[in-house]
């Protein structure tokens, strides 16, 4: 591809990059934000040709930098279709709304990059706090449990912990407590946990 030539393309950003960009492009569309992309990948032969533009080369200053993410295939820029090309409010909006998401937005870098968003490649999709039924579900699940809705085992497993003083005796465990808790407790055969546990603490 030509050092002129502009890559749009979302599917040619890395697989988590492809998420977070299509997650963030919805959640602008549902604020009512009427923006596009201008470019994801670009390659180091763009990004110095882009570089010396306002350098080297005549015209303004693009870029800050030759190591930009786009080469990373992480990162990807913007455009408002309405009421202007780089409308202020609206590349603002569009930052929170990343932001929000845990998308990183040059609008907040020393030298700002409004148009400029990128992710890392371990990024995860957050949970959107606007799914209450989402959220609920998750809230329930990690609420704390009465020790009365616990199985024997569980109750057992609890009352060792609590004899070797590694939780107290009223502790109320949520749910992924007793996850981890229970793979423990298999990982040293059930019975076996208090001893082991009695002799390491």
């Amino acid at each position: 591809m030509s050092v002129t030539a502009t890559c749009r393309d979302i599917n040619e950003l890395h697989s988590v990059a492809q998420t977070a960009c299509k997650l963030f492009l919805e959640e602008c569309k549902k604020a009512g934000l009427d923006i596009f992309i201008t470019e994801t990948y670009r390659s180091q032969a763009r990004q110095d040709y882009l570089y010396a533009q306002g350098r080297t080369r005549p015209g303004p200053i693009v870029t800050w930098t030759l190591k930009s993410n786009h080469k990373s295939r992480l990162a990807w820029d913007i455009a408002c279709n309405k009421p202007s090309l780089y409308d202020a409010a609206t590349l603002k909006k569009a930052g929170l709304i990343a932001m929000n998401l845990g998308i990183g937005w040059g609008g907040v870098w020393k030298n700002p990059d409004m148009p400029h968003f990128e992710v890392t490649a371990n990024w995860k999709a957050p949970i959107i706090k606007e799914d209450e039924e989402e959220m609920a579900v998750i809230e329930a699940k990690f609420k704390a449990i009465e020790q009365k809705d616990l199985t024997e085992g569980q109750q057992n497993m609890l009352k060792r912990l609590a004899e070797i003083g590694a939780i107290a005796a009223d502790y109320k465990p949520s749910q992924i407590d007793l996850v981890w808790m229970s793979g423990i407790d298999s990982a040293f055969k059930n019975t076996g946990f208090y001893d082991f546990a009695k002799n390491n603490k």
